[in-house]
């Protein structure tokens, strides 16, 4: 899966929430397809994002780039450390497809 591609996609045609308040509540409480880390997450907010999603056998993705890198992607004008996929729209961010 091509995160670079298939995150615009989703951004555009899904349901797609950022910051790492929104990924804590839905890997606490599995609401979503997907969460996607930037790459320089606080070490201790990513460990316990992904302690959470295992427990609701959520899907966790690293960015390979930073908070800005990502921001940049999805078309933010800031950071973003964070995005959570709550519907794929026409990607396939969260499918069994999209997840190999």
């Amino acid at each position: 899966m091509d995160i670079e591609k298939q995150l615009p996609v989703a951004i555009k045609t899904g349901k797609v929430e950022f910051g790492s308040k929104k990924a804590f509540e839905a890997a606490a409480f599995g609401k979503a397809k997907m969460i996607i880390l930037a790459s320089n997450m606080p070490k201790e907010k990513r460990k316990e994002i992904e302690r959470l999603a295992k427990l609701s056998n959520l899907p966790v993705r690293i960015y390979n780039g930073s908070g800005m890198d990502l921001g940049t992607l999805c078309g933010r004008p800031f950071a973003v450390l964070a995005v959570t996929i709550k519907d794929a729209g026409d990607s396939m961010l969260g499918s069994a497809e999209g997840q190999s």
